[in-house]
């Protein structure tokens, strides 16, 4: 039965669908996870793709808690996040990572600090959709940069193999997966991974010598000789929402310190000014 209706003690399901195509894997199963939902639900959903987002001008305005000068849509899915009770993000995976789009938005995410305590602790799930085995990229990587700076409950980052339009239904074990992820959506329950980042579960890590460096939480961990992680240091990025807006405090401290030695830096710089040849295409 359909509950896809909108009521004052229905839960809001934002559903954003990396993928261009219609009725893709990334649509239907995100539908599919909605379906199983127990209680009342109300699902939107928000084809990223078809976003206006522009490019950032590093003008660190929204640092300085000044307005962005670009008027697209970022504003927009930033404010459709904050209303949503639960957030499901779906991408296809194309040339070894998620659609570009995220990439744009999360370039675009000091603007999440402006609304990082409204959307701190939701409850979301990641879905990377791909075709060869193993060619996943750095995929997972960039769905949890992007939840997780949203302060954004992750209940699991989930790599499904599909790639023919629509052909993640037509596999059982995939529909019961879908049930599974929504039984635990509204839950305190997590799909863990056994490998990767011990503190945040990033599957991406820089390695020196015997030591990980998460490349996600900056957490430093190493790996015994029975395969174990064991922990070394936390990377400290992420916390409280408090926590987390001391990144803003520091780039507020960098923008000053740099207004302090404009003078000297632009008599260095203007020195480079006149090189090269640019090339307009």
């Amino acid at each position: 039965m359909e509950k896809n209706v909108l009521s004052s003690n229905s839960k809001l399901i934002l559903g954003l669908i990396g993928s261009p195509r219609k009725l893709g894997n990334c649509e239907v199963f995100v539908k599919e996870i909605a379906r199983s939902i127990p209680g009342n639900y109300h699902l939107k959903l928000i084809r990223i793709s078809s976003l206006a987002i522009e490019l950032c001008r590093a003008c660190y305005g929204c640092v300085m808690d000044q307005p962005c000068p670009h008027k697209d849509d970022m504003e927009p899915l930033l404010q459709q996040i904050v209303k949503a009770d639960a957030i499901i993000i779906a991408s296809p995976v194309y040339f070894l990572g998620s659609h570009s789009m995220f990439k744009r938005i999360i370039d675009r995410g000091f603007l999440f600090y402006t609304v990082l305590e409204k959307t701190y602790g939701k409850p979301c799930i990641l879905l990377n959709f791909y075709g060869i085995k193993n060619r996943i990229g750095v995929a997972p990587h960039t769905m949890m940069s992007f939840a997780s700076f949203l302060g954004l409950d992750i209940k699991a980052n989930m790599n499904v193999r599909a790639a023919l339009p629509g052909e993640v239904l037509a596999n059982p074990r995939q529909r019961e997966l879908a049930k599974k992820l929504a039984r635990m959506l509204f839950t305190e329950k997590k799909i863990r991974k056994n490998h990767g980042c011990p503190f945040c579960g990033c599957e991406i890590v820089r390695m020196e010598k015997t030591k990980f460096t998460c490349a996600l939480c900056h957490g430093a961990f190493s790996i015994d000789d029975h395969g174990k992680r064991i922990k070394i240091k936390d990377g400290g990025i992420f916390g409280t929402p408090e926590h987390m807006l001391l990144h803003k405090a520091w780039l507020r401290g960098m923008k000053e310190e740099f207004l302090k030695k404009r003078k000297e830096i632009m008599r260095l710089t203007l020195q480079c000014k006149e090189m090269g040849e640019w090339i307009h295409l």
